[in-house]
């Protein structure tokens, strides 16, 4: 959950999804641009304007150079001005 929170909020519009059908653990990942990632331990497609696997990878990287933070290190402010995702402190937003 700490890295859906994370990425959530470094790739918005980005939705993942996972699962094992036939038994073969796969990643899904696409925009509402055209671009989409499918992931295999064996391949990775990627295909659209942006290249969504790479962007994930390197925001897995910035989660762990972070601490790999849990679900309670992050918090959100709500204000009449919008809302805000923060990790660790209202001073430290995501996004």
């Amino acid at each position: 959950l700490g890295f859906a929170l994370y990425a959530g909020a470094k790739l918005p519009g980005v939705v993942m999804a996972d699962g094992a059908p036939d038994g073969r653990y796969q990643i899904w990942l696409h925009d509402r641009n055209g671009s989409a990632a499918t992931v295999t331990h064996e391949e990775v497609w990627q295909y659209g304007p942006r290249q969504l696997w790479d962007e994930a990878t390197a925001v897995h990287t910035a989660y762990v150079n972070d601490g790999s933070p849990d679900p309670g290190d992050f918090g959100l402010t709500v204000s009449p001005g919008g809302q805000r995702l923060w990790l660790r402190s209202p001073d430290a937003p995501l996004g």
